[in-house]
């Protein structure tokens, strides 16, 4: 009788996911915005815009970023929502949260697959919690995917996602890329293409308004990526097998959230020989449409040879783009099955039912990605990314904030700076400053911290007590809170240390520092 009941219990049908999981994202993705204390690079990202008081400054400030304009932009004309760097994180889970909904609307996938990418290491943490410009490549790419169709009336909504895709961040030029390779073949090749777009009367109009924003947009994203060529370390050598097999990694890591010991030729090579596999599954499976294949592999081959010759990248943020270039080509090659090549029966290790048939190993690696998404979204409730909102919120609480506050290193205290909207003395600018300012700064020995203290009280005589704020590596050793160190011409006594953090770099340390007066 009790089983009977069970079988009777209804489950809710597809319709009920389909509207509760993106809103549960959504909700999750809120409370997040408000929880998550921001690290260093999201706050330069608040800061630059914080402190400028126009668009001129604005670009002066963001052009030592190596970055495109676009978020800093965005944040800008956003910055005045609360006045703290709540507005950005607003914004950037906007953002986020729009990727996904047109995910859900557009997207060809089934429950499944969609379930399981949401959920997502980068759509739910990496692009959701933490506030960066990756976030835009993703709305972008997934804009670009859901209006496909619209080619054959117009293509201005196109050069608008080429050109905001050149002006949100260097990898992301590969994206559009693909996206501009995969149009001007798609108008070569298919005449049918042609003949409907050119139905439309003024269809020479909308092609010469199309190519122009392209082009002028190309060059602005080109100019604000040229002001910072001199930082750009070619690669040593054109043929360097390790180093290529490197880059095969950060394509391994975009499948799989791995990525392989540089130091081990035997990591590199087998996860270079898994990469091939993974590679030749996808393509057999997106290659029935000739343009998904065109796009995927005009991508890959932009964002290879990037990797390769100008910068392999430093975290998954920056390989997660081989992710949204796999993603968005099965989008495009699912969407498009009316205009599919009939593929060979012939049954091989990539056909359906084998072991490489590309859908089971997407859905793996998705629920490699979903495990880790979820695990890291838990964990920023527990554990904060930087412990510079919690010192700052001590410094606050103490109403400390107005004393002089010698802090270093500066690109790793901005995050303290930011939640205190404030400029510290930063010995790296040799002045005031509240984040890293790339071409005016000055690296110095971590181990010549006090040397500058020292410096400062030169400098300032009237300067009596002031407030020592170092990050990790820059913090006095062996000094634990209330103990005290005496020279011949200041004190430090050590005050508090915040090391409740996830990134190692944002842990930081309040030192008390005293002129001795004869």
């Amino acid at each position: 009788m009790e089983f009977k009941r069970i079988n009777q219990i209804q489950l809710p049908d597809k319709n009920f996911y389909e509207i509760f999981l993106p809103i549960l994202f959504i909700v999750i993705g809120l409370f997040g915005a408000f929880n998550h204390a921001l690290w260093r690079d999201e706050m330069q990202g608040w800061l630059v815009a914080w402190q400028s008081d126009n668009l001129i400054d604005l670009w002066k400030n963001n052009a030592p970023s190596g970055h495109p304009i676009l978020w800093s932009l965005l944040i800008y004309f956003s910055k005045n929502i609360t006045g703290t760097p709540i507005s950005m994180q607003l914004l950037h889970w906007v953002l986020g949260s729009s990727a996904i909904l047109i995910f859900w609307r557009f997207s060809p996938f089934n429950l499944l697959t969609k379930s399981l990418f949401t959920f997502g290491y980068f759509p739910f943490w990496e692009y959701f919690f933490v506030s960066r410009h990756y976030v835009i490549a993703e709305l972008i790419i997934f804009i670009f995917c859901s209006i496909y169709h619209l080619k054959e009336r117009t293509y201005i909504p196109f050069a608008l996602c080429i050109g905001l895709l050149a002006n949100t961040q260097a990898l992301s030029w590969s994206l559009a890329f693909a996206i501009g390779i995969t149009l001007v073949f798609d108008w070569f090749v298919n005449p049918q293409q042609r003949e409907n777009y050119m139905r439309n009367k003024k269809w020479i109009y909308d092609l010469i308004s199309s190519i122009t924003i392209t082009f002028s947009l190309l060059c602005f994203g080109a100019f604000s990526l040229f002001q910072v060529r001199d930082s750009v370390e070619l690669v040593s050598s054109f043929l360097d097998f390790r180093h290529f097999l490197r880059v095969c990694g950060q394509l391994f890591g975009g499948y799989v959230l791995i990525i392989p010991d540089s130091s081990s030729f035997f990591d590199l090579s087998l996860c270079a020989l898994i990469t091939s596999f993974l590679l030749l599954s996808t393509i057999t499976f997106i290659k029935r449409y000739p343009l998904s294949l065109t796009y995927f592999f005009s991508g890959l081959v932009f964002l290879f040879l990037f990797n390769y010759f100008l910068y392999l990248g430093i975290g998954s943020r920056h390989y997660g783009y081989y992710f949204l270039l796999i993603i968005s080509s099965v989008w495009l090659s699912k969407s498009n099955q009316d205009q599919q090549f009939i593929s060979s029966s012939d049954q091989n290790l990539f056909t359906k039912g084998n072991l490489f048939y590309f859908p089971g190993l997407l859905t793996v690696c998705l629920t490699i990605h979903m495990v880790v998404g979820v695990h890291m979204v838990f964990n920023d409730f527990l554990l904060p990314y930087s412990s510079g909102k919690e010192t700052a919120q001590y410094i606050q609480a103490n109403g400390w904030q107005d004393f002089p506050i010698f802090a270093t290193r500066d690109v790793e205290v901005a995050t303290v700076s930011g939640y205190l909207d404030r400029e510290f003395y930063l010995p790296e600018l040799n002045g005031l400053g509240s984040y890293a300012q790339w071409a005016n700064r000055v690296t110095l020995e971590r181990t010549k911290t006090l040397d500058e203290v020292q410096v400062y009280l030169e400098k300032f005589p009237k300067v009596n007590k002031l407030l020592l704020l170092l990050s990790k590596r820059s913090a006095i050793k062996n000094l634990e809170p209330g103990e005290s160190l005496y020279f011949d011409k200041f004190s430090v006594f050590a005050d508090s240390k915040f090391e409740n953090s996830f990134h190692d770099s944002e842990k930081f340390y309040l030192y008390w520092v005293e002129r001795i007066i004869d």
